[in-house]
C-alpha cells in the first residue's frame, strides 16, 4: 500500500456553461492518493511488476474535483547496497481521468448545482526515481518521486507535476 502527495498544474482551458458563457479554468494544486505495487525480481538488479493508483485534486475557487485512476506494467533497475537499493523505473499503462467543474459556488440548496463533467482516457508513461529499504525477503519500505506523462492527447487539460510516494512494497526477491 502506498500513499502519495504532489503538486500538479495544467494549461488554462475554457469550458462553457448552459447559456454559452465562457469560463476559464486551470487544474492547479495539491494532489493526494492511494495505490499499490507488486514486483518479481528477475535478477539482483532488475524487477518487473504492476502498480496502480488513484490520485485526487481539488482546485479552483469552487473546489472542482479532478481524479486520475491509472495502472500499468512497471520495470525497475536497482543498485542494491546491503539493505538499501536506489532505483530508476518506468511504468507503461493507462487509465482515465474525470473532471467535475462547478459552474458557480454551490448554493444552500444542494439539490441544484450547475456542473460540467467529463471523462478522458489516459495512456501514460510514468518515470520514477527512488530508494528502497529491504526489511525482509518479501517486504520493503519504498520511497519514490515520479512524473507521469499522458501520451494519448485527447485533451490539453491533463495536469502534470511531481508526486512523492511512500509505502510498503511486496515482492519476491531472488537470492
Amino acid at each position: 500500500m502506498f500513499i502519495h502527495l504532489g503538486y500538479v498544474q495544467s494549461p488554462h482551458f475554457t469550458v462553457f456553461d448552459s447559456q454559452g458563457n465562457e469560463i476559464k479554468e486551470q487544474i492547479k494544486g495539491l494532489v493526494y492518493g492511494l495505490g499499490g505495487k507488486v514486483s518479481i525480481f528477475l535478477n539482483k538488479y532488475f524487477r518487473i511488476g504492476g502498480e496502480g493508483y488513484v490520485t485526487y485534486c481539488k482546485y479552483g475557487a469552487n473546489k472542482n474535483n479532478y481524479n486520475i485512476g491509472w495502472g500499468g506494467i512497471n520495470l525497475d533497475l536497482l543498485y542494491p547496497v546491503k539493505r538499501w537499493a536506489p532505483f530508476i523505473g518506468i511504468t507503461i499503462g493507462g487509465g482515465n481521468s474525470t473532471n467535475l467543474i462547478f459552474i458557480e459556488k454551490p448554493p444552500n440548496n444542494k439539490n441544484v448545482i450547475p456542473i460540467i463533467y467529463y471523462k478522458q482516457i489516459l495512456y501514460i508513461i510514468d518515470t520514477a526515481i527512488g530508494v528502497e529499504f529491504f526489511t525482509s525477503n518479501k517486504i520493503s519500505i519504498l520511497f519514490k518521486l515520479d512524473y507521469m506523462l499522458n501520451i494519448y492527447k485527447t485533451s490539453h487539460v491533463y495536469p502534470s507535476g511531481p508526486r512523492f510516494y511512500i509505502g510498503v512494497h511486496f515482492y519476491h526477491k531472488k537470492n
